[in-house]
């Protein structure tokens, strides 16, 4: 009898300790076992949706004098504020490896720069309707002519390619071109740093958007570089806003006012006075016809 007994406290034991260790782990996460606020419940709380960015002329560009930006982000966003009226506060800034941490951490509700959305960002970040089409190029200095028109070449054990950890150029380079070298351009040290490596022959291609090759060109005539020239570019991407992936309710805010901004003609007028020469390389796809 006292056998029975103490076999059924030591199992009513276990029970309760099993239901008590469910209880820990399955309980949202808060302050005393409150549900933690999420991104969408602070920008319906106070109105103001906290934007992270990376420069990215001419779709974000900053001057140095006044910290004031401009381009097609942050027009973008401005005709958002309209739309949505949620109020846009812009910051940090970020570099480009270091978005989804960013998102992450809750140090900013989206990244409102515009991003390449590639299949590793999609593990952890949710994109918007895209902003815009645009395309990643080859970049190499003028008298090399290796790569023209033969990406196998790329592909060689001595080929190095210039990356930023974490971002578009160190997935596409890893999983386009897995036996060459990747020479890491170091934290912020901003798309140009990319260019430069291959400027100064520490790298043989670096791996961007045009539009940068654009803007380094004229800050750097005496180490300008050109583009390898292929039939057709190494891959097309969409350009989102970036949400944490778990942010649904938010970004439907997100996607709900560019569905608008698209359908009046908004997203294409502001393209369009927002870049030119040298920046053509953004476009939207055509309309199917009905």
């Amino acid at each position: 009898m006292k056998t029975s007994s103490f076999v059924a406290t030591v199992a009513l034991s276990v029970v309760l300790a099993l239901g008590l260790q469910n209880f820990v782990l399955s309980r949202p996460a808060g302050q005393n076992g409150a549900k933690a606020e999420t991104a969408y419940d602070r920008v319906m709380r106070t109105g103001v949706l906290h934007c992270a960015y990376a420069l990215y002329p001419p779709f974000l560009d900053k001057d140095p004098n006044t910290g004031k930006l401009s381009g097609v982000a942050p027009d973008v966003m401005s005709e958002f504020e309209k739309a949505s009226g949620v109020k846009v506060s812009w910051g940090p800034e970020i570099d480009w490896g270091d978005i989804a941490p960013t998102l992450q951490n809750g140090k900013a509700d989206a990244f409102c720069a515009g991003m390449f959305l590639t299949p590793q960002r999609g593990r952890v970040i949710a994109g918007s309707l895209p902003l815009f089409f645009s395309t990643l190029e080859a970049f190499a200095r003028l008298d090399d002519k290796r790569f023209d028109g033969n990406t196998d070449r790329i592909n060689q054990p001595d080929t190095r390619i210039a990356v930023n950890m974490g971002d578009l150029s160190e997935e596409v380079a890893r999983r386009s071109f897995p036996l060459a070298q990747r020479i890491d351009k170091g934290a912020m040290g901003g798309e140009a740093e990319l260019f430069l490596n291959v400027a100064t022959n520490k790298a043989d291609l670096a791996l961007s958007g045009p539009s940068n090759l654009s803007t380094y060109n004229q800050a750097n005539p005496a180490a300008a570089l050109r583009k390898v020239e292929f039939p057709h570019p190494l891959m097309t991407f969409q350009s989102v806003i970036g949400v944490e992936i778990h942010e649904l309710a938010l970004l439907n805010l997100i996607d709900a006012t560019l569905h608008n901004l698209t359908d009046n003609g908004m997203l294409a007028r502001i393209l369009k006075a927002d870049t030119g020469a040298g920046f053509e390389t953004a476009y939207f796809p055509p309309k199917p016809q009905l």
